[in-house]
């Protein structure tokens, strides 16, 4: 048969083949068939308080394993620090020999509409980080994301003894580079307390719409990349789990949207290196532990320029920097967080853990080299 007939006829076929796969593997999506687990890396909940809970996973239970408490945001759900299998960054510590902890916010109420950020920064943080010193025997390591990577660096600001280290990923620090929507609040064109609900505080889909001024054809995009990719299951389901988490905003504490609104946005305050809560000062140099800074430099709700001057603020010896090819979710989940954000934090990690043993002539663990060995390639501050 002739090239020039079977040519379009084999296109043709792959293209029958192809939407055929995409009907059926969107039906089985739709009808919940097929719909991606997430958070399901094994676990046991070892600390709870009002809506607020400790995680610790299971495989992390071994004795030598050094421990990592993650800070996720209050904004979202917390399972994003653990999609789905094959794409979790838990896993990925786990793999990497990590006793691996993690705080679950709970989803506000009306009876959280009171808490204010020193309710988490003086409060649920210190008592999750003390519950999983006690059930691991020694103090982790804080990693902690966007709003959750003020929380902890406020609170690290805060008290006298210091995590072994900390990594903020993506942590807002310049409000005055935080884009159009800070510059609102800024301007005082929009009051804080307008946004709030009948329970006091900010409610899902506020939150929701917010995000979606920043990328108005966010949305658009993420559906052409899922009929797209509709035909291949396995990338199908992970750009669902994803897209469903996104939209799957929690209610924001109203005394602290309001207290974030006006200390951070408004004063911006945190990039002076102070912020004042309950009438008590934090003072980003009272920080001294081993400090890395991480941003992707495809963030757009937490801009490099906002992020980059947070190692720059603290009181550190080790105040690194590290730039990623990633966006504000990508430093967690997909490819870049597999390639990128894990080998270079757990590097970070197991250079600190080896200073710290050079310096009191303690032999380095085993579990640091299956954590990984060498330095994260940061920049100093």
């Amino acid at each position: 048969m002739n090239n020039a007939i079977t040519r379009p006829v084999g296109w043709i076929g792959d293209s029958i083949d192809r939407n055929t796969r995409r009907t059926v593997n969107g039906l089985r999506l739709l009808s919940g068939l097929d719909r991606p687990r997430t958070g399901c890396t094994p676990h046991l909940a070892v600390w709870r308080e009002d809506r607020p809970s400790l995680r610790r996973y299971r495989a992390g239970a071994d004795s030598g394993r050094p421990p990592v408490l993650l800070v996720p945001s209050l904004i979202n759900r917390s399972h994003i620090w653990d999609l789905r299998p094959g794409d979790s960054f838990v896993e990925g510590l786990l793999s990497r020999g990590y006793d691996v902890f993690l705080i679950d916010w709970g989803t506000a109420d009306e009876r959280d509409s009171g808490n204010t950020m020193s309710t988490y920064v003086d409060h649920y943080l210190p008592a999750a980080y003390a519950a999983a010193t006690r059930a691991a025997g020694s103090p982790p390591a804080i990693l902690a994301h966007c709003f959750g990577g003020v929380i902890a660096t406020l609170w690290a600001a805060t008290v006298p003894e210091q995590p072994p280290a900390l990594v903020a990923l993506g942590v807002p620090t310049n409000w005055a580079e935080m884009g159009p929507l800070a510059r609102i609040t800024q301007q005082g064109r929009l009051d804080p307390e307008d946004v709030l609900d009948d329970t006091g505080n900010v409610p899902p889909a506020t939150m929701l719409r917010a995000f979606q001024m920043l990328r108005p054809l966010g949305d658009l995009a993420g559906y052409v990349t899922l009929w797209d990719r509709l035909h291949d299951r396995r990338a199908a389901q992970a750009i669902w789990a994803l897209t469903d988490w996104a939209h799957d905003h929690v209610p924001f504490p109203g005394a602290a949207f309001v207290e974030m609104i006006r200390r951070l946005s408004r004063d911006n305050a945190l990039y002076t290196g102070e912020v004042l809560l309950e009438d008590r000062a934090r003072e980003l140099k009272s920080i001294t532990c081993p400090f890395l800074n991480v941003y992707g430099t495809h963030d757009h709700v937490t801009p490099p320029d906002s992020v980059s001057p947070l190692a720059g603020l603290v009181g550190s010896a080790r105040a690194d920097t590290l730039a990623l090819k990633a966006g504000h979710i990508g430093l967690l989940v997909g490819g870049s967080a597999r390639k990128q954000t894990l080998p270079a934090v757990t590097d970070w990690l197991a250079s600190v853990r080896a200073e710290a043993s050079a310096s009191t002539g303690q032999k380095q663990p085993a579990s640091d080299a299956a954590a990984g060995t060498g330095r994260a390639a940061a920049a100093g501050r």
